[in-house]
């Protein structure tokens, strides 16, 4: 088997971050640009950019800045504005110091940087979108567990922010039953066919760690269910569910009663890919477990004539099992997945073996296409979408990790994370 060459290495768990942040990697006229969490080192994992040029060359890894601690949610995202200067948002959970916002000094060049604006004193899992007419939306969530989504604009690049005070989604808020005081929730989110709405899919997390009834055991950051949908009207900031309702904001845990698609009960789950599509309803793809923890399938779940239906699609072992969903281009749906791992091993994040699949029928029976293997045994996992500078997705086009199993990566190190860029079946 030919080997796929990695374009980065030490990466540490999650070196390039699950659906919740992005984009990790973006193209412009033919040059890619990568962001990452990696140190040779071990240790303190760094967050690194790289690019590769229309040549095909990559550039030697540059290491950002420094950070107290290992966390991997310290993961950079990056961006580019008009005048095609790169911007690195990393050192992002939580804390009230803020995250830390550098700026290219020279277009299209990675060797020099200069500090940013501060985009907000507290931001976790960033993800930033492309609206139409040069526009940009930060959506993230503000302080901890108990924390509230929120997203801004800016209407210059991304150098400055337009704060919104008004919190989204807010669980734990105006509790009225058992355990709504212990309640968040982790998001996924896509930009609506139209560029002014926003498509939110969100899961309910369990502050208090209790024992699993049916599992028996306590799950920690395992600890997710339901699948819930609302959709943001950007300029107004109000939410609305599929159903064309608006929601009283923010939106708390029986409020989002309202906007629920799927109930598992004691079925576990995590946030889904999003696709949406030409009418612009969104479709999803979702791990959820069975009988035991590492007992998952891939579930597609979209609405039809005013009803949510879903469609399984194949087994995994992990609800952190990471997934990517596209249009085909041909009236069908593509689906990149990561299912389970060739040899059992300790996965606290999951990982396995980045598979497609494919619909001819939007998500109702669907067909193994293969796999994609960057090295025989690797453990994959987080296939990510590449977008462009102006935030198309480029179809058939993924940024991933991946490492030698069967168990996680530790996080103390040293760090075995490889990424790769994959194209339609070619490695980049």
């Amino acid at each position: 088997m030919h080997e796929a060459p990695a374009f980065a290495r030490y990466g540490c768990e999650k070196m390039i971050y699950d659906i919740r942040m992005g984009p990790q990697c973006v193209e412009a006229d033919g040059v890619f640009f990568a962001a990452y969490l990696a140190n040779p080192a071990g240790g303190k994992a760094l967050p690194h950019v790289i690019m590769r040029d229309r040549s095909g060359a990559w550039s030697e890894p540059v290491a950002l800045a420094d950070v107290p601690r290992f966390d991997h949610h310290f993961a950079p995202i990056l961006w580019l504005d008009a005048d095609r200067r790169v911007h690195v948002l990393s050192h992002c959970h939580g804390s009230l110091r803020g995250s830390r916002h550098v700026v290219s000094v020279a277009p299209t060049d990675i060797t020099g940087w200069r500090e940013g604006p501060v985009v907000a004193q507290s931001i976790s899992y960033p993800r930033v979108v492309r609206l139409p007419g040069g526009r940009m939306l930060l959506y993230h969530r503000v302080l901890g567990h108990m924390g509230y989504w929120t997203y801004q604009t800016s209407d210059d690049g991304g150098f400055t922010w337009k704060r919104r005070a008004t919190p989204l989604v807010d669980f734990d808020q105006r509790p009225e039953a058992p355990g709504d005081e212990w309640a968040g929730s982790y998001h996924s989110v896509a930009p609506g066919k139209d560029g002014e709405s926003l498509h939110i899919a969100f899961v309910y997390w369990d502050e208090r760690k209790q024992v699993h009834p049916v599992y028996g055991i306590r799950l920690a950051h395992m600890d997710r269910y339901h699948l819930y949908y609302a959709r943001l009207d950007i300029a107004s900031g109000r939410l609305y569910s599929a159903a064309g309702k608006r929601l009283g904001c923010p939106v708390n845990r029986r409020e989002a009663e309202k906007c629920l698609v799927w109930d598992t009960g004691t079925r576990l789950t995590n946030m889904p890919s999003i696709l949406v599509e030409r009418d612009d309803r969104p479709a999803f793809l979702m791990p959820v477990t069975g009988e035991r923890v590492d007992d998952c399938a891939f579930w597609c779940i979209r609405r039809e004539q005013g009803a949510w239906q879903r469609f399984r699609v194949t087994d995994t072992n992990s609800t952190w099992a990471g997934s990517h969903l596209e249009a085909d281009g041909a009236g069908g749906i593509t689906a990149f997945l990561v299912g389970r791992p060739g040899r059992p091993g300790r996965l606290p994040y999951g990982g396995g073996t980045l598979q497609e699949w494919r619909s001819p029928d939007r998500g109702e029976s669907w067909e193994h296409i293969g796999d994609i293997v960057p090295k025989a045994g690797l453990v994959c996992n987080n296939p990510k979408p590449v977008e462009t500078a102006a935030g198309e997705v480029l179809r058939r086009t993924l940024v991933f990790f991946g490492w030698e199993g069967p168990d996680g990566l530790a996080p103390e190190g040293p760090y075995g994370g490889q990424a790769f860029l994959w194209r339609d079946g070619e490695w980049l």
